[in-house]
Protein backbone atom coordinates (compact mmCIF):
# COMPACT_ATOMS: atom_id res chain seq x y z
CA UNK A 1 0.00 0.00 0.00
CA UNK A 2 1.23 3.46 -0.73
CA UNK A 3 1.70 6.15 1.62
CA UNK A 4 2.17 9.81 0.93
CA UNK A 5 6.03 11.21 2.18
CA UNK A 6 7.14 14.86 1.97
CA UNK A 7 10.87 14.88 0.44
CA UNK A 8 13.16 17.74 1.25
CA UNK A 9 16.68 17.27 -0.76
CA UNK A 10 18.18 20.16 0.21
CA UNK A 11 17.79 19.33 3.99
CA UNK A 12 18.06 15.74 3.16
CA UNK A 13 14.37 15.33 5.32
CA UNK A 14 11.70 12.40 4.61
CA UNK A 15 8.47 12.88 6.45
CA UNK A 16 4.91 11.20 6.15
CA UNK A 17 1.58 12.53 6.11
CA UNK A 18 1.54 12.01 10.33
CA UNK A 19 4.69 14.18 10.63
CA UNK A 20 3.29 16.74 8.57
CA UNK A 21 -0.23 17.16 10.37
CA UNK A 22 -0.04 20.70 8.87
CA UNK A 23 1.46 20.85 5.72
CA UNK A 24 1.79 24.49 5.33
CA UNK A 25 4.42 25.17 8.27
CA UNK A 26 6.72 22.41 6.63
CA UNK A 27 8.63 23.04 3.81
CA UNK A 28 9.29 20.29 1.28
CA UNK A 29 10.22 20.48 -2.31
CA UNK A 30 8.68 17.10 -3.58
CA UNK A 31 5.26 14.79 -2.43
CA UNK A 32 5.49 11.47 -3.59
CA UNK A 33 3.78 8.38 -3.09
CA UNK A 34 5.75 5.12 -1.85
CA UNK A 35 5.99 1.76 -0.61
CA UNK A 36 7.45 1.15 2.66
CA UNK A 37 10.11 -1.09 0.10
CA UNK A 38 10.47 2.39 -1.95
CA UNK A 39 10.74 4.73 0.66
CA UNK A 40 13.36 2.99 2.48
CA UNK A 41 14.78 3.49 -1.49
CA UNK A 42 14.69 6.82 -1.02
CA UNK A 43 16.06 7.38 2.51
CA UNK A 44 19.11 5.70 1.86
CA UNK A 45 19.67 7.46 -1.28
CA UNK A 46 19.13 10.52 1.14
CA UNK A 47 21.24 9.27 3.72
CA UNK A 48 23.95 8.26 1.16
CA UNK A 49 23.99 11.64 -0.36
CA UNK A 50 24.00 13.45 2.92
CA UNK A 51 27.03 11.52 4.02
CA UNK A 52 29.07 12.40 0.68
CA UNK A 53 28.47 15.84 0.71
CA UNK A 54 31.07 16.77 2.84
CA UNK A 55 33.48 14.76 0.38
CA UNK A 56 32.35 17.17 -2.63
CA UNK A 57 32.27 20.09 -0.13
CA UNK A 58 35.88 19.35 1.18
CA UNK A 59 37.45 19.49 -2.20
CA UNK A 60 35.51 23.07 -3.41
CA UNK A 61 38.56 25.64 -2.41
CA UNK A 62 40.91 23.50 -4.41
CA UNK A 63 40.94 26.03 -7.57
CA UNK A 64 43.26 23.80 -10.01
CA UNK A 65 41.18 20.48 -9.29
CA UNK A 66 38.20 20.69 -12.21
CA UNK A 67 35.08 19.35 -10.20
CA UNK A 68 33.59 17.42 -13.36
CA UNK A 69 36.55 15.24 -13.34
CA UNK A 70 36.70 14.66 -9.86
CA UNK A 71 35.63 10.81 -7.88
CA UNK A 72 33.98 12.77 -5.42
CA UNK A 73 31.90 14.70 -7.64
CA UNK A 74 31.16 11.62 -9.29
CA UNK A 75 30.12 9.69 -6.52
CA UNK A 76 27.96 12.97 -5.53
CA UNK A 77 26.11 12.90 -9.21
CA UNK A 78 25.71 9.41 -8.96
CA UNK A 79 24.22 9.73 -5.58
CA UNK A 80 22.04 13.36 -6.73
CA UNK A 81 20.96 10.90 -9.83
CA UNK A 82 19.52 8.00 -7.95
CA UNK A 83 17.72 9.78 -5.44
CA UNK A 84 16.24 12.35 -8.35
CA UNK A 85 14.95 9.52 -9.82
CA UNK A 86 13.54 7.74 -7.55
CA UNK A 87 11.72 11.58 -5.95
CA UNK A 88 10.49 11.23 -10.17
CA UNK A 89 9.36 7.62 -10.41
CA UNK A 90 7.19 8.28 -7.20
CA UNK A 91 6.55 11.91 -7.62
CA UNK A 92 2.84 13.23 -7.87
CA UNK A 93 2.28 15.12 -11.07
CA UNK A 94 3.21 18.19 -9.96
CA UNK A 95 6.66 16.75 -8.56
CA UNK A 96 7.57 15.14 -12.31
CA UNK A 97 6.61 18.51 -13.52
CA UNK A 98 9.23 20.41 -10.84
CA UNK A 99 12.40 17.72 -11.29
CA UNK A 100 11.34 18.14 -15.74
CA UNK A 101 11.91 22.40 -15.02
CA UNK A 102 14.62 21.75 -13.24
CA UNK A 103 16.29 19.31 -16.28
CA UNK A 104 18.81 18.28 -12.72
CA UNK A 105 17.90 14.36 -14.23
CA UNK A 106 19.94 15.99 -17.89
CA UNK A 107 22.57 17.59 -15.92
CA UNK A 108 23.52 14.86 -14.27
CA UNK A 109 23.41 12.60 -16.74
CA UNK A 110 25.76 14.64 -18.87
CA UNK A 111 28.82 16.74 -18.38
CA UNK A 112 28.36 20.79 -18.98
CA UNK A 113 31.49 20.56 -21.81
CA UNK A 114 29.82 22.43 -24.46
CA UNK A 115 29.74 25.39 -22.03
CA UNK A 116 32.64 27.82 -22.77
CA UNK A 117 35.75 27.30 -21.08
CA UNK A 118 35.94 23.38 -21.27
CA UNK A 119 38.24 21.86 -23.79
CA UNK A 120 37.49 18.01 -25.32
CA UNK A 121 39.93 15.77 -23.80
Amino acid sequence: MKKTYFVSVGSGTLEDRQMMADEANHEYEFKIEATDEEIKEVQRSLDMQKADEHKSFARTPIPYKSADHDEAMDTYNDLMLRLYTAIYRLGTPEAKRHIEKMRILDKLHHSDYSDPGYKRR
